[in-house]
């Protein structure tokens, strides 16, 4: 296999894709559901649970998924399945960001398990692409780091259209979809033609293989609890971002700059957390981000209602380690599954990403049937005068998660010290598995 850097406009046509896809972030987590809640009326609890529900299928296609883009006889089988899964995509997104005036919550589950589905058929292979088009963990970082940093990119758009449809979500969801449906489509075309595929010739795994490679395996099962705990630290203050800054802060005009000013320090940031973790390794890196995202995050309790400009400087802190939670984690995730590729000469790397994409959305349903429940519990509605309950669930409760996420990522061995980003690293065939924890 070609072991040369891939040139870097290799790297941005890779990451192309990223910018779409990471468009729908904001609309699904942050907008959508308020959207549903209020706008449609069918409330918070109900909303809650019924994107929970959709996304509970992920523990069962995010495995097949990425079992199938291992199955997929080469050359292209990468490409192929994200060729696949863009229409029905695409299909599903405009039922559920173009919903009609009387949709009710069957509609919403329906759309949202087509949608989800979708996006793991284009999502699953498009990363372990990813993990494959540069075989080093050093590519691997590039990669992860070309792909989300454009993703982020994508991202400040979406935080970008409050600004201009303000006090409007169902043209905000409107916008984002059509931006998806023109984006998406070029930019896979883009990838297609330039981004080299490897043909690698490992026998594909069984379906079998899944528990017993989860039970054989502590560092993929410390990686998985600590993507699983950070994902629900960071997804219960994204679905309640808007119901925090429109009811307790009461500053609803605000919403876009400060979704503009969490997502473009991420963007800042995110080369500086290439460059250590090209010095400490992924791993530390990591660790790092998450430790000053709960340190800054954990002043938020304390915060009064309409206390906007220190919520601003928390945006802008917490922001920082953005980058690092999207890119890093990617790379490790790489970095395991094809050290343990080379030792059990199977491919795997496909079968890994599903199984990471099902524990972070599993994580991002259960931030939003948990934020939501706890709200509904403090007997906190939309219209709630009482906003001390919002300000606790949105403010304390990511903290906590942040907390033991973070001692597992700093105390906990994952990879070996050969299998960590750094600078001029090439692959060879003797390394033990990273699996060896």
């Amino acid at each position: 296999m070609n072991t040369a850097p891939l040139s870097l406009p290799r790297l941005l046509a890779y990451g192309t894709p990223g910018l779409p896809l990471a468009m729908l972030g904001l609309p699904l987590y942050v907008f959508l559901p308020a959207y549903y809640a209020n706008n449609l009326g069918l409330g918070l609890a109900a909303v809650g649970l019924a994107l929970m529900l959709a996304r509970i299928w992920d523990v069962v296609l995010d495995p097949l998924i990425g079992f199938a883009a291992d199955w997929v006889p080469a050359p292209h089988r990468r490409k192929k399945m994200m060729v696949a899964g863009l229409v029905p995509f695409l299909i599903a997104l405009h039922v559920l960001l173009q919903p009609p005036a009387d949709a009710g919550l069957g509609t919403l589950y329906v759309a949202a398990f087509l949608g989800f589905a979708g996006w793991s058929l284009v999502t699953l292979p498009y990363q372990s692409l990813g993990a494959e088009a540069d075989p080093t963990p050093l590519g691997r970082a590039r990669l992860a780091s070309a792909r989300e940093g454009l993703g982020l990119v994508g991202v400040l758009c979406a935080a970008a259209l409050p600004i201009l449809f303000p006090q409007n979500p169902a043209a905000v969801l409107q916008a984002v979809f059509y931006a998806v449906l023109i984006l998406l489509p070029l930019s896979t075309l883009l990838l297609l033609w330039t981004v080299p595929e490897p043909i690698i010739r490992r026998q594909p795994p069984a379906l079998t293989t899944l528990w017993p490679m989860l039970r054989t395996a502590p560092a993929l099962r410390r990686l998985l609890a600590a993507v699983f705990l950070n994902n629900l630290a960071n997804g219960i203050p994204a679905v309640l971002f808007v119901l925090y800054v429109e009811h307790f802060l009461q500053a609803p005009g605000a919403l876009g700059w400060l979704l503009l000013l969490y997502f473009g320090s991420g963007i800042l940031a995110l080369p500086a957390w290439v460059w250590l973790a090209r010095r400490l390794g992924s791993q530390r890196a990591w660790g790092l981000s998450i430790g000053l995202a709960g340190l800054s995050f954990a002043v938020v309790p304390a915060l009064g209602s309409g206390q906007l400009a220190a919520f601003t400087v928390i945006c802008l802190l917490s922001g920082l380690s953005l980058g690092a939670d999207l890119a890093l984690p990617a790379a490790l995730q790489g970095d395991l599954a094809t050290a343990d590729d080379s030792a059990a000469q199977t491919e795997r790397v496909g079968l890994y990403y599903g199984v990471f994409g099902l524990v972070s959305k599993l994580a991002l349903a259960a931030a939003t049937g948990l934020a939501f429940g706890l709200l509904s519990l403090a007997g906190y509605t939309a219209d709630s005068s009482q906003t001390a309950a919002l300000a606790w669930i949105y403010g304390a409760t990511p903290v906590l998660f942040k907390l033991v996420a973070g001692w597992l990522v700093w105390r906990q061995p994952w990879i070996h010290p050969a299998h960590r980003s750094l600078p001029g690293d090439r692959p060879h065939a003797s390394r033990p598995s990273a699996v060896d924890g």
